[in-house]
This record gives C-alpha cells, sequence and structure tokens, in this order.
C-alpha cells in the first residue's frame, strides 16, 4: 500500500514564527502533531506516512531538499496524497503553487490536503481550485514580498552600523567566532600585503603573480585548504602541482576595498523575492563602513595600487567566432577550458593557466590550430561511426538466432508450465477421491509449485534479455542514424557536437583526447569491439 506524505516547513526569513520568533502554531512540532492526528482520525486514508522536512528553507521557491524529495517519490509512487497544515507550508509562490495543485499533481495522481485551508483536490476534481484557494495563494506571496522588503531594510541597518552579516570574510583575514569580529591573519595577511606591496611598485598583474609562484607563495585555495578552512576557492578538478598563482587572483586582491578597514555589502542582490540569480547592484545600492576591522593596507596604498592595474585590459577568455567546439576543448594538463584566439583562418586556441603562470605550470604554451582540433574530432566522429555499423551489423546476425533459439525455449517452458497445472489439479483430484494420502499430495504439490516458479523465472529472464537487446539494438541505431545524418553536412556543427562529444582534452598539436558523450552502454560496446580488432 501506498503512503501519505506529510510536508513541514519552517523558515525565520519568511516570518513563520512572528515576532520575537515566539509564534509556536508553525513550528516543525506542532505541524506534525496536527498532521499526524489527522490522518490517524481519518479511515480514507492509510495509517502510513512519510515524512518530509524542510527547515529554514524560505517558501518563495521550490528549491528545497525535502521538497524534491517528495515530488521525486510521488514521480515513483512511494506516495500518494500529500498534506500539509496550509498552503503557505507548501509555497508562497502563488503561481508555482497553482502550477503544481492544478498540473502537476494531478498528473501525478497525487491527493492535495491543506487542513487550515479545508482543501481537499477531490473535491475538485475536475475542476480548478477555486477563487477562494487563488487568493489564499496571492495573500502568501504578497506576505514572502513584504518580508523581503523588511529584512533587506533591516539588513541595510546592521551594515551602517558596521555589522557584516555575510559569510567568510576575504583572504588574508580570520573571523572571531565569538565576536564576529574580523581579525587579520598573520601568515595570510602578509600575503595579501605582499601583492600590494608589489603592485605599488609597478608591477602588473602577470609580474605579481609570476613572483608569488616564484616564492612558492601558496594561492589563497591552496592556504585554506591546507589550514582546515572550509572554503577552498579552487578548481578541485585541477592537479595539485597546478595550483598556481594567476592574473585573476592578483586582480581579486587588489579590488578588494575590504582590506583598507572597510566593511563593503550589498554588492550584489536576487533579481526576485526568492530567486537564486542575482544581478550587480548600483553603486549607490552599495554600503560603504569605513574603519570596522584592521586594515592591511592604507586607503592611499590600495588607491595606487588599483590604479596600477586599472587601464589594464582584461583578457577575452571566448573570442566571437561561432567555434562548434566552444566549451568543450579543455587543457589536458591542469583541465581548464582553453581560450580561442581569432585569427582568421587561422584562430587558434591556448591554456590560460600556461599563459597566466608562466613556467610554473606543466601546459604546453604552443597554440593550437582549430583546424587540428577539428580534425582529430572529425576523424575520431568518422571512426566511431564505423565501429556502430559493425556492432550493429554483427549484432544483427547473432541476435536473429538467438532471439528464435529464445523464443522456441519459451514455448517449450510454457508447454511444460501447462503439463504441470494439469498435473496438479489431477494430483489434488487423486487426493480428494483417497486415492493417495494429505502428506503425498502435499508433497508433490509443493514439487510441482518449485518447478513452475523455476519455469516462470526462466521465461521472465529470457523476455528480460530480449528486451534488454532490443533496448540495445535501438540505441546503437539511434546513434549511426544521428551521426549519418550530422555529418553528410560535411563539417563539426553545434548540434553534432553536443549530441556526442562531452569534452576535448588537447595536450599540444600531436596529442588530443576525445571524450564522448554517449551513454556507458554504447562506450563500453564501442570499447569492447575496437579492443577486440585490435587483439585480432
Amino acid at each position: 500500500m501506498r503512503k501519505n506524505g506529510l510536508y513541514l516547513r519552517l523558515s525565520i526569513a519568511d516570518g513563520d514564527l512572528g515576532k520575537d520568533n515566539k509564534d509556536e502554531s508553525n513550528s516543525i512540532d506542532n505541524q506534525r502533531t496536527l498532521l499526524v492526528n489527522f490522518v490517524q482520525d481519518r479511515d480514507d486514508l492509510s495509517d502510513e506516512y512519510i515524512e518530509y522536512v524542510d527547515d529554514g528553507y524560505s517558501g518563495t521557491n521550490f528549491e528545497r531538499p525535502a521538497f524534491k524529495r517528495m515530488i521525486e517519490d510521488a514521480k515513483t509512487g512511494k506516495i500518494d496524497t500529500i498534506i500539509v497544515k496550509d498552503f503557505s507550508r507548501f509555497g508562497r509562490d502563488y503561481i508555482g503553487v497553482g502550477d503544481y495543485l492544478e498540473q502537476v499533481l494531478p498528473i501525478l495522481g497525487i491527493r492535495f490536503i491543506s487542513l487550515n485551508n479545508n482543501y481537499d483536490s477531490n473535491d475538485y476534481l475536475g475542476k480548478t481550485m477555486g477563487m477562494d484557494m487563488a487568493i489564499h495563494n496571492l495573500v502568501n506571496n504578497l506576505y514572502s514580498k513584504d518580508i523581503s522588503k523588511k529584512l533587506k531594510s533591516a539588513l541595510r541597518v546592521k551594515w551602517r552600523n558596521g555589522q557584516w552579516t555575510g559569510g567568510k570574510p576575504p583572504f588574508g583575514y580570520l573571523r572571531n567566532k565569538e565576536t564576529g569580529e574580523w581579525l587579520i591573519d598573520s601568515v595570510a595577511g602578509k600575503y595579501v600585503r605582499m601583492v600590494f606591496d608589489k603592485a605599488i611598485e609597478g608591477c602588473n598583474t602577470s609580474q605579481i603573480s609570476y613572483y608569488m609562484n616564484e616564492q612558492k607563495i601558496p594561492t589563497p585555495g591552496r592556504y585554506n585548504k591546507e589550514n582546515g578552512l572550509t572554503h577552498y576557492g579552487y578548481n578541485q578538478k585541477m592537479p595539485e602541482s597546478e595550483i598556481l598563482w594567476d592574473c585573476g587572483m592578483v586582480r581579486a586582491i587588489l579590488g578588494r576595498y575590504e582590506y583598507t578597514g572597510a566593511l563593503v555589502q550589498g554588492k550584489r542582490q536576487s533579481i526576485a523575492v526568492g530567486s537564486k540569480v542575482t544581478r550587480k547592484s548600483r553603486d549607490k545600492d552599495v554600503v560603504i563602513t569605513k574603519n570596522v576591522h584592521p586594515a592591511i593596507v592604507s586607503e592611499k596604498e590600495y588607491e595606487i595600487a588599483k590604479a596600477t592595474i586599472a587601464f589594464m585590459k582584461k583578457p577575452d577568455y571566448r573570442g566571437t567566432r561561432k567555434f562548434a567546439l566552444k566549451g568543450k576543448v579543455r587543457c589536458g594538463n591542469c583541465r581548464r577550458s582553453m581560450v580561442l584566439m581569432e585569427s582568421g583562418a587561422n584562430d587558434r586556441v591556448y591554456c590560460p593557466h600556461k599563459k597566466m603562470t608562466g613556467k610554473f605550470a606543466k601546459c604546453s604554451d604552443e597554440m593550437v590550430s582549430v583546424s587540428i582540433i577539428e580534425g582529430h574530432v572529425w576523424y575520431a566522429l568518422k571512426r566511431v561511426l564505423y565501429v556502430l555499423d559493425a556492432i550493429q551489423l554483427d549484432f544483427e546476425e547473432k541476435t536473429t538466432n538467438l532471439d528464435s533459439v529464445r523464443r522456441k525455449k519459451i514455448k517449450q517452458l510454457e508447454a511444460e508450465s501447462n503439463v504441470l497445472k494439469s498435473e496438479r489439479i489431477r494430483q489434488y483430484e487423486s487426493y480428494a477421491e483417497g486415492i493417495i494420502t494429505k502428506e503425498k499430495y502435499m508433497m508433490k504439490k509443493m514439487q510441482i509449485t518449485d518447478r513452475m516458479n523455476g519455469i516462470q523465472a526462466e521465461i521472465e529472464t529470457l523476455t528480460r534479455l530480449s528486451a534488454e537487446e532490443e533496448a540495445y539494438k535501438s540505441k546503437v541505431a539511434s546513434a549511426v542514424e544521428l551521426l549519418e545524418g550530422e555529418m553528410q553536412h560535411e563539417k563539426i556543427t553545434k548540434e553534432l557536437v553536443n549530441a556526442t562529444i562531452d569534452t576535448v582534452y588537447v595536450y599540444d598539436k600531436k596529442r588530443i583526447e576525445i571524450v564522448f558523450s554517449f551513454d556507458d552502454v554504447l562506450m563500453k560496446a564501442i570499447e569492447k569491439y575496437q579492443k577486440g580488432v585490435k587483439e585480432a
């Protein structure tokens, strides 16, 4: 029997606990008691339930872990009813809530009950949820927007009073766990000072990163990791040997006004209530509070250092060319995306990590022509098409005979099963007429039943194997059709790349590796076939 899903949510940010967090009516414990009692009192509901709790998550969006798990369970049939205290527990976005109640949940066959709103979706089968329910949801949405405005106003008051409301302080500072004040990290602070000193001397970002690497100064990310701090701040896929200072790190440090002892808050804001998408705030909305914590550099030093790099052109890492492999080409050594340098007919790519870190990186410093990369990819795709064609032909020959054998075997097993059914009836009749004893009948019945179960399991296995082979054959045929269709253009297209290529790793112009995006079954088949050809 399927179960009920009890959904509980609480968020101080939404004002769910009221003034001074004293309203217990919305507490998790209160919601739990209310919902469990409701389930136990209803004869039309199963006594079994699964509890989903999002404690501390806003209802203005649906990016909540327990909520998403509940919807997945609804899709897979683990629950058939969702019960909440009121609509605001389910969500405060009235459009989103309406979509779930009128479209998503009915399609999934899920009954939805909101206790305080006296709403049961079974009462609205074939109808919309009604004006009163829509108004409830709209009020929840407007309430969230009002709470959001109040929270923002409260935050701005804290910012102006010099209170830090963010997470981690910038590299070079530590946060006092008791008071929340920023303290200068005795080691990292020296590294930050070193960067500013080199900029004041007139060094550009490349020269500064070169100097830091030459002195074997750990990057902010490496330093944080080595000192047990939770925020690493670097690409975890990058080899340890390639975690080096680069221009971007230097530029980021020189651009932090916080190193003068000021707090800079409100630099970004969400585009809508509950949205995780943010945009840069207008200058007038950024709150700067000076002389809050110890300074690593003076304001004058900060301005001089910043002016040194102010007019340096930032590198264009992407280019404007319609490059079919854009976003797919990475350095084989450091795994960073390679930069496209446009130069007409001879466009080339290079590793930005190597360019920014110089001799300290083990990446190749040569620029590789786009035409060479595309040539490697084209050859690899043609080879894959050839292999898939061969697999398809070989598979057709083998499975045709095998299917015939399986079908014949299934018919034999079904015939044997029918004989056993008749035998089981005959044994019962013999027992009923007193020809055989009950003990002998029970023993014979058990033997026949065991054999019939074995036959059924064997039939299911043969049927499953045939279905799996059919699905596999369909995958191969679809891949062949896709490749043949796209490769008729005689060029690498974006559509072809998106359908077949995961990553292209460039070590140098002679060593280029292509990772395909086919599923595991196809990739294993391709690798197995190629291995067999080599061994032969």
